[in-house]
Formats: C-alpha cells, sequence, structure tokens
C-alpha cells in the first residue's frame, strides 16, 4: 500500500445532509484535496456502537493502523468531528480511540495529528487538558462565528499559519471566520507536566478564541508531539452550514430566533476555511517527509 495520510472518521452519515455534501471524512478529503499524497479514510465510528461485530472491526482497524503506522506507510493522521460525547465512557469505538491516541499516536515523536472539532476534543484530551461542556448560558456555537486568533501562533518555528496568514499586503490576519458546531469546549491547554515522556516535552500554544469558546485549538509549540487542532469546522461549505442549522431547528435543538439569527450571519460572512485547509496542508507536508 502507497504512504498516505488516515483520516479516522469518527460519525456516521447523517441523514439529510450526507446526501448533498456526503460524511465528515468526504469533507475532509475535498478540504486537504490538494495534498500531495493520497488521504484514505478508514472508519472507526457506528451507529450500532454495542455490536461485537462493529467493536472488532473498529479494534481490528486501529491495530492495523498502528502497524502501518510503524511501517511508515501512514505518515499523519486526521480525526474528524463527531455527534457522539466525548465523556461517554460506554462507547467501546471511544474507549478503542483514546487507548489508540494514548498508545500509539502520543509515542511517535514528528508524527503529525490533526483534529477537527470533536477530533480536537478527544486529543486535548488525551493531552491532558480540562474539557467539558460549555455553560449553559454558551450553549451552542453553531453557524460561521469570528475567530480571534493569537498573533503568537505565526512566531513557532516552521509555523503552518505563517503563509497562509499573510495577505497581499503583506499584513497577517488577525481574524478568521470559521464553520462551529459544538456544544463542548476544551478549557485548558495541556498542562506542563505529564508522565509521558515526549508529552512532557513539548509545549502547545492556543490557536485562539471566540465569545463562547476561550480554545478554539491547539499547535505544538515546541518538541516532539506534532498536533494541530481546530474546534471549528474548516471542511464545512456554508451551503452545509445552513444545512445543520436547519437540522437543529427542526430536531427542536434550536429556537427559532436563534435559527434564524445563525443562518442570518453564516450566509453574510466569508467563510475561510480555505484558509485553515491550507495550515493544515502545509502543517502536515512539514513533517510527511521526514517520516520516511
Amino acid at each position: 500500500m502507497e504512504t498516505h495520510v488516515a483520516v479516522l472518521v469518527l460519525d456516521t452519515p447523517i441523514l439529510g445532509v450526507a446526501e448533498t455534501f456526503g460524511d465528515f471524512g468526504d469533507n475532509v478529503c475535498t478540504l486537504l484535496q490538494d495534498l500531495p499524497f493520497p488521504l484514505v479514510k478508514y472508519q472507526i465510528a457506528f451507529d450500532d456502537y454495542t455490536s461485537e461485530a462493529n467493536i472488532a472491526q473498529t479494534d481490528a482497524t486501529l491495530v492495523q493502523l498502528a502497524r502501518d503506522i510503524d511501517s511508515k506507510v501512514v505518515r499523519g493522521v486526521v480525526l474528524t468531528g463527531s455527534r457522539s460525547d466525548l465523556f461517554a465512557t460506554d462507547i467501546p469505538w471511544l474507549v478503542l480511540l483514546d487507548r489508540f491516541i494514548q498508545d500509539v499516536l502520543l509515542c511517535r515523536a514528528g508524527f503529525p495529528m490533526v483534529g477537527i472539532c470533536f477530533g480536537h476534543q478527544v486529543l486535548a484530551k488525551n493531552l491532558g487538558c480540562k474539557v467539558g461542556r460549555n455553560t449553559a448560558e454558551n450553549g451552542w456555537e453553531a453557524g460561521i462565528h469570528t475567530v480571534a486568533l493569537n498573533k503568537s501562533i505565526v512566531d513557532i518555528e516552521l509555523s503552518p499559519f505563517r503563509k497562509a496568514l499573510l495577505t497581499a499586503d503583506g499584513k497577517l490576519l488577525e481574524h478568521i471566520n470559521l464553520v462551529q458546531f459544538h456544544m463542548d469546549v476544551v478549557y485548558s491547554n495541556p498542562p506542563a507536566t505529564s508522565t509521558q515522556p515526549l508529552l512532557a516535552a513539548t509545549t502547545f500554544q492556543n490557536v485562539g478564541n471566540t465569545p463562547k469558546c476561550s480554545i478554539q485549538g491547539l499547535i505544538t509549540e515546541l518538541g516532539p508531539i506534532k498536533v494541530l487542532t481546530f474546534q471549528g469546522h474548516p471542511e464545512f461549505i456554508s451551503d452545509e452550514a445552513l444545512a445543520m442549522l436547519k437540522r437543529l431547528y427542526d430536531n427542536g435543538s434550536m429556537d427559532k430566533a436563534s435559527y434564524e439569527r445563525l443562518a442570518y450571519k453564516t450566509s453574510n460572512l466569508e467563510n475561510q476555511g480555505q484558509l485553515i485547509g491550507q495550515v493544515i496542508r502545509d502543517f502536515i507536508c512539514t513533517y510527511y517527509d521526514t517520516l520516511a
């Protein structure tokens, strides 16, 4: 099998959305289609997560992924979003994924890991961050929102943000508009100490913030563990975001006033997910060939 980046699909197709836009894995592959090497989807989550056959399939997939990472066939991973409960202890595929992150991904120096929304949260959880439900006051962060970027992310050595955020007049963007769909948040950066040697030698920065979410992503500042995550959904185009908002309204998860306000905002703000796609591509490319 040729070398590639693995896209770990952590949800199943959403009825009424996937028929038009594809599943989360499809969205990631479209966002990163300009990578100079292949992307391969791996299904990790299943609707019937108690099925012994599905549990066995997830386990076998993760075992094979570990082997392919060891043999350098897989040279990076992207963890997608998911509707699952990050804090659940009775979802076997999530238990297996946590173990895979701890025993495989966080034991590989220089191996690029990208997390999107739920993928961001599950990586952060395993890095030791405090994660939890957002406050009732904040509730859903949904549709397109403006993220204030931390200026220091461009000063990181080999920063993937430097090129992407540079404007035609030589300035750096300080804000970006990204699709968001989440009620859970990461509350803290990874702790400064860890019993895991590679993690203990790695420091991280917060990518940015919004009024509803103070940590909008993580990036390795210094050290052997290479992580880049985003709370937002750079892989969602605006039409998909509008369809997701309508779904939340239709199933009673959002009131009419909130839906109309967020739909208007999403229809009118520029969606800069493609810019973050460039950041992710540059990040993966930086480390992909070093693993040869």
